[in-house]
């Protein structure tokens, strides 16, 4: 797979695709093989970070801190203090309206163990509990704005149940080649995780939000 097949693609899924009233996304379906998701080693929980945001709206992100931490409410969407965090416990209401409301997390280290407390039982079936891995638990140290950046551009690959994973690449307002480049990218990543690289990806499909799927 190189740059110049993945553009042909690009245009051919393009060509499938009717005029919408909203932007939409690119998206990967990756079918893998031969995996056995019993073993840790098969399993796949990675992120990659592309070279543009994965959708065209940013996600919406809540930074959970303590107050010694300054100028995150002028980085991120929503930020809620450690001692705000404590007050919601069993507040059903503000508990919903935060994890309805935020498509990520980013939480200060020593505010996780509360955080995972309060909103844990909620946010996990909905697969927004803050990665470490990506970044989303963050110090007193880290620069927030870079983290919030990065997040817009960090795709996570994460098997569960099925050997299928499926991923935003950007939108449709970007250029082929930009699309392109972050599939590639995408691909080699993932490639180079798993046991048999490359021969443990059965099959790539790539689509955008409403349209039918090109087998890359």
């Amino acid at each position: 797979m190189n740059l110049k097949e993945i553009e042909q693609k690009i245009k051919e899924v393009r060509k499938l695709s009717s005029k919408r009233k909203f932007t939409q996304t690119f998206d990967i379906i990756i079918n893998l093989q031969q995996l056995d998701l019993r073993k840790p080693d098969h399993k796949v929980d990675i992120g990659v970070t592309l070279d543009c945001n994965l959708r065209p709206k940013k996600y919406k992100i809540c930074a959970v801190v303590d107050h010694g931490i300054s100028g995150a409410e002028k980085i991120f969407d929503k930020v809620v203090f450690n001692d705000e965090l404590i007050a919601m416990k069993g507040d059903m209401e503000k508990i919903r309206k935060i994890t309805h409301g935020y498509d990520k997390f980013v939480v200060l280290m020593n505010v996780m163990p509360v955080f995972a407390q309060v909103l844990g039982r909620y946010l996990g079936p909905m697969n927004k509990m803050p990665s470490p891995k990506l970044g989303m638990v963050v110090t007193n140290k880290t620069d927030l704005k870079a983290t919030y950046d990065k997040i817009q551009k960090t795709v996570q690959l994460q098997t569960k149940k099925n050997l299928v994973l499926q991923s935003a690449v950007g939108a449709e307002s970007e250029s082929d080649e930009l699309i392109a480049k972050n599939i590639l990218h995408l691909h080699d990543a993932l490639s180079h995780t798993l046991p048999n690289h490359k021969h443990n990806i059965k099959e790539i499909v790539l689509k955008l939000t409403m349209s039918k799927g090109v087998r890359l």
